[in-house]
C-alpha cells in the first residue's frame, strides 16, 4: 500500500496533472460492490434477530457514526488544504445524515423511513454504482469514506426494511417528493452563489444516467429544462421504487399470513 496519495484533495490531482484514479467496475470496484452487498445481508439477518432494545441501540449507533464520519471528513479536508464549498453535506446523501439521525433518535419516525426508502437509499446506490470520486486512487482517504458512507445508508435503509420497520407507501411517495423540492430551492440558490453543483441541480455528474437528462434538455433549455427533467425522472423512478417495495410488501404479508396459519394448525393439533 502506498500513503503517498492516500490525503491528496482534487486540487492537487488537478493541479499535478495526476493520472491516479479508477475506472468505474475495475476489478476494485466491484470488490467494494460485492463488500457492501454481503454486509447488508449479513446486517438484515443479524438485525430482525435481535430484541427491540438492541435494535434501538444498533440504529442510533448508525445515526451517529455517519454524523462521526462525515465531521472527520471534513475535518481532514481542513487540514490538507481542500477547497470546504464544494463538500457540505447539502448532496442527497449528505441530507441522509440528518434523516438517520432524525430516524434513530426522533419519536415519529414514518416519514424519515419514507425518505430512506424512497430517496437516500436509490440514491446512495446510485453514487455506488456511478461513482463521482474516480479521480482518487482506491488507497485514498476520500475514496474509502466515499464508498463506506454511501454503503452505510444501504446497510442501514436495508435491516430496516428486512426488519419490517421501513413499509414505503404512496402517501410516504409523495410527501418524499415534496420535502425534496422544498430542500432544492434553498440548495438551488446556494449552487448560483457559491458557484456549486449540490444535488446535481446545476448539471449533470460526469458519468452519471443524469448526463444524457442534460445532453437532451440542458443543452437546449439550460438549467431550467434541465432540472423540469430531473424532476420527471425523480417522480419516475419513486414510481417504480413504489410497485417494488408493494411487491415486497405482499410477499412478506403472505409469508406472514403462512406462518401465522401453520401456527393455528400446529396449535389445533396439539390440543387435539
Amino acid at each position: 500500500m502506498d500513503f503517498k496519495y492516500f490525503f491528496i484533495n482534487t486540487l492537487k490531482i488537478e493541479e499535478q496533472g495526476l493520472d491516479i484514479g479508477f475506472d468505474l467496475y475495475c476489478t476494485g470496484h466491484l470488490i467494494w460492490l460485492a463488500a457492501i452487498v454481503a454486509a447488508a445481508i449479513f446486517m438484515a439477518r443479524y438485525y430482525r434477530r435481535q430484541k427491540e432494545e438492541k435494535k434501538a441501540g444498533i440504529k442510533k449507533f448508525f445515526a451517529v457514526a455517519i454524523l462521526c464520519s462525515e465531521i472527520l471528513k471534513d475535518s481532514i479536508l481542513i487540514i490538507i488544504g481542500a477547497p470546504m464549498k464544494g463538500y457540505l453535506p447539502l448532496h442527497l446523501c449528505g441530507l441522509a445524515i440528518f434523516v438517520m439521525l432524525w430516524d434513530a433518535f426522533g419519536k415519529n419516525r414514518k416519514i424519515s423511513g419514507q425518505m430512506l426508502a424512497y430517496a437516500f437509499m436509490p440514491g446512495a446506490i446510485s453514487a455506488l454504482l456511478f461513482c463521482n470520486w474516480t479521480e482518487y486512487p482506491f488507497f485514498n482517504f476520500m475514496c474509502i469514506h466515499s464508498f463506506a458512507f454511501h454503503g452505510w445508508i444501504v446497510l442501514y435503509v436495508v435491516m430496516l426494511y428486512a426488519a419490517g420497520e421501513i413499509r414505503a407507501d404512496y402517501k410516504g411517495l409523495w410527501k418524499t417528493t415534496g420535502i425534496l423540492a422544498v430542500c432544492a430551492v434553498p440548495i438551488y440558490i446556494l449552487n448560483v452563489l457559491i458557484e456549486e453543483n449540490y444535488l446535481f441541480l446545476n448539471e449533470a455528474s460526469e458519468g452519471s444516467p443524469l448526463v444524457f437528462l442534460w445532453d437532451i434538455f440542458g443543452t437546449r433549455f439550460g438549467a431550467p429544462g434541465y432540472v423540469a427533467s430531473y424532476a420527471v425522472l425523480m417522480l419516475v423512478v419513486f414510481h417504480m421504487l413504489y410497485l417494488l417495495y408493494s411487491l415486497i410488501n405482499k410477499i412478506r404479508d403472505n409469508n406472514t399470513k403462512r406462518k401465522e396459519s401453520t401456527i393455528e394448525s400446529t396449535t389445533e393439533i396439539k390440543e387435539a
